[in-house]
C-alpha cells in the first residue's frame, strides 16, 4: 500500500551546492514532506552521489533505492526499492498530490532532470493538460 501526500507547497531550486526538490502539506507550518536531494559535485563516498530522499523526518530517509517516478500536473508517484521502502516506513511507493500552474511545472520537470543525472531512476513526465 503507498501513502498519500498532499502537498499545498512545491519547492525546486539548488541552495549550498545542493539541488533539492520539495513537496510540504504548508510551506511555514510542515507536518508531512517529502524532500529529494543531490550534490551538484561528485562526493569521494559513491553512496553519496545517490539521490537522498526523506519523508516526514530525517530518521526516514535515504540514498538512492529511488526506481520509478511518474509526473504529471497534479500527481508524482515515487516507486522505492524494498530497502528504501523500508527506510521511508512505506510499502513500496509515495503519491504526492499537488497543483502548479503550467510554468513551474515545466521547471519541475527541468529539476527532476538534474537530478537524474548520473542515476537510473525511470523518470516518465505527462505533458500539462
Amino acid at each position: 500500500m503507498s501513502i498519500l501526500l498532499k502537498a499545498s507547497f512545491v519547492y525546486f531550486g539548488v541552495e549550498d551546492e545542493t539541488l533539492l526538490i520539495g513537496f510540504a502539506d504548508d510551506e511555514y507550518e510542515t507536518n508531512e514532506y517529502v524532500l529529494f536531494q543531490k550534490s551538484l559535485y561528485i562526493e569521494d563516498i559513491p553512496i553519496l552521489n545517490k539521490v537522498h530522499i526523506t519523508l516526514n523526518s530525517e530518521t526516514r530517509s535515504e540514498y538512492g533505492g529511488i526506481l520509478k517516478i511518474t509526473l504529471s500536473q497534479k500527481l508524482i508517484s515515487i516507486y522505492l526499492s524494498k530497502e528504501t521502502a523500508r527506510s521511508l516506513g512505506v510499502d513500496g511507493s509515495i503519491n504526492i498530490e499537488y497543483d502548479i500552474d503550467e510554468e513551474r511545472y515545466n521547471a519541475l520537470i527541468s529539476y527532476f532532470n538534474k537530478l537524474n543525472v548520473d542515476q537510473e531512476i525511470e523518470i516518465t513526465y505527462v505533458p500539462y493538460l
